[in-house]
């Protein structure tokens, strides 16, 4: 019987084409049987099996409406500058190496809290680097998850990364490290890896820094100068890194991104679990493959030590197309 082929929607397939009752399959797969295919049907990237709950996993990302560009964001001016010559890798912690920012892996725990912890991110690496590591502050993603509101999304269930760069520009954000953290506002959710947690709600927004923290919440702002969208093309996206630092990007999640142990990542198999909100730090190539360099915000135990890759080029799972950046008001 002749079989029939369907070309696999949104991420590539390790082939381009799939038998539709092949597909069908492929694409519920879930736990250790996803793990076992994945690792035996593609060789860029290897999994590995940890028991929890689709519930859990999805309390790690945000609404998948989060992940595409935002209306503003399409608005915004496009910084569409190509340098004449990019080199074949590039690494922000190498580059800015006193920025001890760029080096830091966060823990969202479990609230789809990305998009704060994207913004928080390159805000804090930002503005070490336009001042040449004078100024290295850990900016709060707390401050926007909780005060942002609507302006923003919709706290523990997303937001749109434009949208917290913006907020950053307008109202200013404080200073607060991970769970139990330094700084002002340091983040209230603690970490949770047993897959049996209990859920994270939105924190109430607090206009005052934790007890013992000397500076007063109005004098720990940090403000941003502007907010902006990358062109979206592999050489804009590599200027705008290599000439003012790490960028934010959202992208679909699937099963088997949160599988993800090492390699160079292409989506293979596994549903949909939500959008996701991380920040590129460089690229590179890997036995032939060329990735982008991520910082994820899951904590040092997922992933490269918190790190991953992910194929560059093909906009795997739509990160090449809603990539946002900002320049710090110092």
């Amino acid at each position: 019987m002749m079989k029939v082929f369907v070309l696999a929607a949104l991420c590539a397939v390790t082939l381009a084409f799939v038998p539709i009752d092949h597909k069908s399959a492929v694409e519920t797969l879930t736990g250790k049987a996803l793990v076992d295919y994945v690792n035996s049907a593609q060789s860029l990237f290897t999994t590995e099996h940890v028991e929890v709950s689709e519930e859990f996993m999805k309390s790690r990302v945000m609404d998948v409406k989060y992940a595409a560009a935002h209306s503003d964001e399409i608005r915004a001016t496009e910084v569409n500058t190509v340098l004449a010559s990019i080199p074949a890798s590039f690494d922000s912690r190498t580059q800015w190496s006193e920025c001890k920012s760029i080096k830091l892996i966060r823990n969202q725990a479990t609230c789809g809290s990305c998009w704060a912890f994207g913004a928080a991110e390159i805000i804090s690496d930002r503005t070490c680097i336009e001042t040449k590591g004078a100024q290295q502050p850990i900016i709060s993603p707390d401050d926007l998850l909780s005060c942002c509101g609507s302006s923003c999304g919709n706290g523990c269930e997303g937001g749109y990364p434009i949208q917290a760069l913006r907020w950053w520009d307008s109202k200013g954000v404080v200073t607060g490290g991970d769970y139990h953290g330094a700084g002002c506002k340091p983040y209230p959710i603690a970490p949770c890896t047993s897959g049996n947690c209990p859920e994270s709600k939105t924190p109430a927004c607090s206009l005052s820094c934790q007890s013992g923290y000397s500076t007063a919440y109005a004098k720990d702002k940090h403000f941003g100068a502007s907010a902006y969208a990358v062109a979206r093309s592999v050489a804009a996206i590599q200027t705008e890194i290599m000439t003012n630092g790490p960028v934010e990007a959202a992208f679909t999640v699937y099963e088997d991104f949160y599988k993800y142990k090492s390699g160079v990542y292409k989506h293979t198999a596994g549903k949909a679990l939500g959008g996701h909100a991380i920040k590129i730090i460089g690229w590179g190539t890997e036995s032939g493959s060329p990735y982008w360099l991520v910082a994820n915000s899951w904590g040092t135990n997922w992933g490269e030590s918190g790190f991953f890759k992910i194929l560059r080029g093909d906009d795997q799972c739509g990160i090449e197309g809603a990539v946002v950046a900002g320049k710090a008001r110092v």
